[in-house]
Order: C-alpha cells, then sequence, then structure tokens
C-alpha cells in the first residue's frame, strides 16, 4: 500500500504531500491521521522553518472520502456511502478528532503554505485555508458543498468565519457555488494565482524566502500574528511588546 503522505525536506523546508491521487486526495480517516502526525512531526524539528502542503495528481483535496465516515466536510462528488451509519459515539469522537485536525495548523508556530491545484472541496478547502499562505493554480476550484448534500457545514465554518468574516462565509457555506481561484482571491481566501505549471515552484520560491529570514523571527510572528487576531486592539497592543521583548531576551 502506498504512503498516504509523502515527506521531503529540501534545506529548512519540509514538503508534504498527500497521496490518494486517484481520489482526489479525499481524507480518510487514516489520511487525516497520518497528516496531523506529519504536521506535528515538523513542528517539533527546529530545523524544519516552513512547511509546503500539496496534493498529489490532479486536484489538491477533493473533501472528505464520505466511505471512511469522516465528517471532514463533503467531498467533490457527493456519492454516499454504502457502508452501515456511524453511531452518535462514533460520530462525536470523528468530529473531536476533526476539530482538533483543522486547529492543528493554525496552533503551529511553523508557517504553512498550501499549494492548491484542482478541486480543494469541503474539508480539502478547509485545509487549505487554515495555512498560513495559500498559492493557487489557475485551474483551481473552491467550494463548500455540505448544506447541498444535507450536512451541516458543521467541521469547516469556524474556520471560514475566522479567516474571511461573517457573510462572505455564509454566502460559501449556504448557496453551496462552487468558486475559481480570482473568486477565491477576491474572498481573501487565497494569496497568489499562478499558471498550473507554476505552482509548485511558486509555493517553494516563496518558502525560500521564508526560510532565508530568523527561524525565531518567523516563528514569533506567526505566534502574535495568531494572538493578535483573536484579541482586542489594545491588548494586541500588549501582545506585540511582550513578543519584542522574548525575541530580544531568549533568542
Amino acid at each position: 500500500m502506498s504512503e498516504l503522505i509523502l515527506t521531503r525536506d529540501a534545506g529548512a523546508i519540509r514538503y508534504l504531500t498527500m497521496n490518494r491521487p486517484e481520489k482526489l486526495n479525499a481524507m480518510s480517516d487514516a489520511l487525516v491521521e497520518q497528516l496531523a502526525t506529519a504536521l506535528r512531526t515538523a513542528e517539533a524539528d527546529r530545523d524544519v522553518a516552513v512547511i509546503v502542503l500539496a496534493g498529489a495528481g490532479r486536484a489538491f483535496c477533493a473533501g472528505a472520502d464520505l466511505g471512511s465516515g469522516t465528517p471532514a466536510g463533503a467531498n467533490a462528488d457527493g456519492k454516499a456511502s454504502a457502508k452501515a451509519p456511524p453511531t452518535g459515539a462514533q460520530i462525536a469522537e470523528r468530529l473531536d478528532n476533526i476539530i482538533r485536525f483543522y486547529g492543528t495548523i493554525q496552533r503551529m508556530d511553523t508557517p504553512v503554505i498550501a499549494a492548491v491545484q484542482g478541486y480543494a472541496m469541503g474539508g480539502g478547502c478547509n485545509l487549505a485555508v487554515s495555512c498560513d499562505l495559500v498559492v493557487a493554480a489557475d485551474n483551481a476550484l473552491f467550494g463548500y458543498p455540505e448544506v447541498k448534500l444535507g450536512m451541516a457545514a458543521a467541521g469547516v465554518a469556524p474556520t471560514l468565519v475566522h479567516q474571511i468574516g461573517r457573510k462572505a462565509a455564509f454566502e460559501l457555506l449556504t448557496l453551496c457555488n462552487n468558486i475559481d481561484a480570482r473568486q477565491a482571491l477576491a474572498f481573501g481566501m487565497i494569496n497568489r494565482i499562478v499558471p498550473a505549471d507554476e505552482l509548485l515552484a511558486t509555493a517553494s520560491a516563496m518558502a525560500e524566502q521564508l526560510a532565508g529570514f530568523n527561524h525565531d523571527a518567523l516563528r514569533l510572528t506567526k505566534q502574535l500574528i495568531r494572538r493578535a487576531a483573536d484579541l482586542p486592539f489594545a491588548q494586541a497592543l500588549e501582545a506585540g511588546r511582550d513578543t519584542g521583548l522574548a525575541m530580544h531576551l531568549f533568542t
């Protein structure tokens, strides 16, 4: 059986590639578990300054593998599972796991760059939006089909609201219309659009630029951005002061 997460290092850059191309990198329980482990491992490695997250084949991630029962957000095709429905306890456990998973990238101090091509749907879209920087190919397609499939957008709504605001999130989560890279850029979901054949090179160039900076300064800045986003302005200023002091005293 092939590895679900491919890992490669290039200097201080850790490349993580979801490797289920035949399933458009749909998020099975096993893939989610292995990706979470790979992210935590990279975070703990002080030689890793930046992570680039990608998907093998023609899609970044088509969302949940509904056949595996993972409530990570709906899949692009919306096919129903033939398996017996999970119990309430199983659903609760899986939701707990996926909420922790989505929080992993934002809790990390190591910056994560997503390189998105093709489908980024449901949980896959949420995964991309959770990253600190998102480079999208001009063929990328984003969307949240959960409500259209009769599912509450339980796992994906919190991240999207925090990233792009209530009204924009409501539109995407309830109208369930797929959007292209230009629309995703307008919503503030991604940072750049490039031709598909330049996707990985562009993400790598951004990663190399970040990796060339002081790694402690980079980590502390991401940490401060995360804290400041959830604080009143006056407290955010104090957090900035504390970060500057920490950089001076402990690095």
